[in-house]
């Protein structure tokens, strides 16, 4: 398996650190870093939640789609993407090295319940996060070309990528 590394996305769950890695590894790498979610906020000049809320999830999927087949063609490029990225974009991301941060679901569950800003997350956290976990683990998986556990600390992680990155088998 020796995909082209040029193009790289950070794949999983919401709170696996996909931004935070994706910003540390694209210095690492010196390649450019781009966060879907970032990039649809800008675009469309509103909080992702407010998205969700106002326009619904099939919108946000629509403008998350755009905004990835975009960014996707670029070299030399981290994405960090969103959460429900690889639902509808299973396709697009055999053109990429993909990156699954794996984190337990206790740990998952944590780190969310300290952001209230995730749209499918607001009410009861731990039964939405096991039921989001559930529903995507196996799509991760299918998309990832290799699987990190995120659940250490950043720096670990950076050192698990960049040795599996290096690492052409």
């Amino acid at each position: 398996m020796n995909k082209d590394k040029e193009r790289i996305c950070i794949i999983g769950m919401p709170g696996s650190g996909k931004s935070t890695i994706g910003k540390q590894l694209s210095e690492k790498l010196k390649y450019s870093f781009f966060d879907t979610d970032e990039e649809i906020e800008k675009q469309e000049k509103i909080k992702i939640k407010d998205i969700f809320s106002k326009k619904g999830e099939d919108y946000f999927r629509s403008v998350e789609t755009a905004v990835f087949n975009e960014l996707i063609n670029k070299n030399k490029i981290i994405i960090s993407t969103g959460g429900g990225l690889v639902i509808k974009n299973l396709d697009k991301l055999k053109i990429s090295f993909n990156i699954y941060l794996y984190c337990s679901l206790d740990i998952l569950t944590q780190r969310a319940s300290r952001n209230n800003l995730r749209p499918l997350l607001n009410e009861d956290t731990s039964s939405q996060m096991k039921n989001l976990f559930n529903e995507r683990k196996d799509i991760y998986n299918k998309a990832a070309d290799i699987t990190i556990n995120a659940t250490l600390n950043p720096k670990n992680t950076i050192n698990e990528i960049l040795k599996e990155i290096n690492n052409d088998n």
